[in-house]
C-alpha cells in the first residue's frame, strides 16, 4: 500500500472490495453505475485483467476512488496488441473525497502502470473488448474533463449516444418503397440464416473493423448455445453476396455497416428499420446506440427516431 502526503492510500483491488467499489462507483459516476454482473464481466473477467488493472484509493480505510486500466495482452483481430497504448475504461472519486488528491494519485498510478508495460500513450476510453462508455460525458462530468485537461489529456474525438422509443415503431412507407426497389435490383434484406455463417464472417473480416469481427463471432457462438436469435442480425444480400449487416443485443442497437461499394443506395436505412421493427416485435420499448457520430445521428439514425442523449470526450495523453 502506498500513502500520499494528503493521507490518500493507494492499493490494488482485492476480492473483498467488490461491494465497496460498486458503492463508490455509483457515488462517483451516478450516470454510469454498474451492478455486480457488469463489474465482473467487464473488469475482473476481462481477458486482459492483471494486478494493477484496478487500483483503489482509500481515506481512513474507506474506498474513495478507483481507476480501471488495461493493456492488450491478447491481440484484437485486425488491430493487434496496440503496443503503444494503455486504456483507462473507468475512473472516479466519490464526491466526499474530492479535493484531497485522490484523483491525481490514481491517475499517476495508471500512468506508471502503463509505462511499466512499455506504453507511451494513455487513452480514455475506447477499449473495445469491454468499454463502459466511449469517453467522458462532456455535460454530466464536465469537471472531470477539466481535471483531465489540466493533467495533459486532450480531446481527440467525440462519441455520441442516442436513444429511440420504438414501442410504436412502424417502418416508414418510403423505407418500404426503398426495400422494394432494392429487391427489384436483386438486393434482398433478410434475417441471418445458419447457412450464412462462413460468408458472414468472411464479410466481417474483409470489410468491418476488427472489434466488430470479434463481436460477430461472440454472438454467433452464443447462437449455438441458444442464447442469441438469428433474427437479431439482418443482412443485405446481393445475389448471394453479403454486402451489409445490422444487429441488436436486446435494446442495444448496432453495430451495422454496408460495403463501401453499395453506399448511398438506402441499404442502411432498410437494415436499420428492419432491425428496429424486429426489436419492437420482440418486446423492446426502446433502442439505444452508445457510440456513433454527428453525421450518422443527423442522417440515418435521426430519420428513424433516434435523438441525442449524451456526448463523450474521447481523450488521450502522451506519456513521454
Amino acid at each position: 500500500m502506498m500513502k500520499t502526503e494528503t493521507g490518500i492510500a493507494l492499493r490494488p483491488f482485492e476480492g473483498r472490495d467488490t461491494g465497496a467499489v460498486l458503492e463508490c462507483w455509483a457515488e462517483a459516476l451516478p450516470l454510469d453505475a454498474v451492478n455486480l454482473d457488469t463489474f465482473e464481466r467487464k473488469v475482473l473477467l476481462d481477458q486482459n485483467f492483471e494486478t494493477g488493472s484496478l487500483t483503489l484509493a482509500e481515506v481512513d480505510g474507506r474506498i474513495a476512488g478507483f481507476i480501471v486500466c488495461f493493456v492488450l495482452n491478447k491481440p484484437i483481430e485486425k488491430v493487434g496488441h496496440r503496443e503503444d497504448t494503455g486504456f483507462i475504461t473507468a475512473f472516479g472519486v466519490a464526491p466526499w473525497a474530492r479535493g484531497r488528491g485522490a484523483g491525481k494519485a490514481l491517475l499517476a498510478a495508471a500512468e506508471a502502470f502503463f509505462r511499466s508495460r512499455g506504453r507511451s500513450l494513455a487513452v480514455i476510453a475506447p477499449y473495445t473488448p469491454n468499454y463502459f462508455v466511449p469517453g467522458v460525458d462532456k455535460e454530466r462530468y464536465a469537471d472531470g474533463v477539466a481535471f483531465l485537461q489540466r493533467r495533459g489529456f486532450e480531446e481527440y474525438s467525440e462519441g455520441i449516444a442516442a436513444d429511440a422509443l420504438i414501442s410504436t415503431f412502424e417502418i416508414p412507407a418510403e423505407v418500404l418503397e426503398k426495400e422494394r426497389q432494392l429487391a427489384a435490383e436483386g438486393i434482398v434484406i433478410r434475417p441471418y440464416e445458419r447457412g450464412d455463417l462462413v460468408h458472414y464472417i468472411e464479410f466481417q473480416r474483409a470489410l468491418m473493423p476488427g472489434p466488430w469481427v470479434e463481436d460477430a463471432r461472440r454472438n454467433l457462438l452464443e447462437l449455438t448455445h441458444g442464447r442469441f436469435p438469428c433474427d437479431a442480425i439482418w443482412l443485405a444480400v446481393d445475389r448471394g453476396k453479403i454486402i451489409g449487416f445490422c444487429q441488436h443485443e436486446h435494446e442495444h442497437f448496432g453495430p451495422f455497416g454496408v460495403s463501401d461499394a453499395y453506399q448511398g443506395r438506402g441499404i442502411g436505412s432498410v437494415l436499420l428499420a428492419r432491425t428496429l421493427f424486429s426489436m419492437r416485435v420482440r418486446g423492446c420499448h426502446s433502442a439505444w446506440v452508445l457510440w456513433t457520430g454527428e453525421r450518422a445521428l443527423k442522417g440515418v439514425y435521426g430519420r428513424l427516431g433516434f435523438r441525442l442523449t449524451r456526448r463523450f470526450a474521447i481523450m488521450r495523453k502522451p506519456l513521454g
